[in-house]
């Protein structure tokens, strides 16, 4: 009976949270799916560099497109299924080139990142 609660549950909540478990990459490419205002604002995108290239894969970045605000952060980075330790935080400014995170895939293994949070910050705060 137990089991069978569990296997309800966890069920329901992969049905109820897209995007958290079992989450496609490809969905990043777009605005990122933040569920606040901040993350409306990120978008990834992709670059031919001559490193990542060396791993037959493309340069990975993420760029602030609000108009006025900068915007705090906080990533975490997946090697194929393996989460990277600890988080990025940084800081976005408006109007500024694309920061880079790295090479979208390293020794045959599809790399992620994926937003944890964001949020605007004031002037005052950085």
């Amino acid at each position: 009976m137990r089991s069978t609660l569990r296997h309800a549950v966890a069920i329901a909540l992969f049905i109820c949270a897209p995007g958290v478990a079992g989450a496609n990459p490809s969905d990043q490419s777009g605005p990122a799916r933040v569920a606040n205002a901040a993350g409306e604002y990120l978008v990834f995108s992709d670059a031919l560099t001559a490193d990542c290239m060396l791993h037959r894969g493309r340069s990975r970045r993420i760029a602030n497109t609000h108009p006025t605000r900068a915007i705090r952060v906080v990533l975490i980075a997946y090697t194929g299924k393996t989460r990277a330790q600890g988080d990025s935080e940084f800081i976005l400014d408006p109007k500024t080139e694309p920061k880079p995170l790295g090479c979208d895939s390293v020794s045959g293994l599809a790399r992620r990142w994926e937003i944890v949070h964001a949020r605007f910050v004031s002037p005052a705060r950085r």
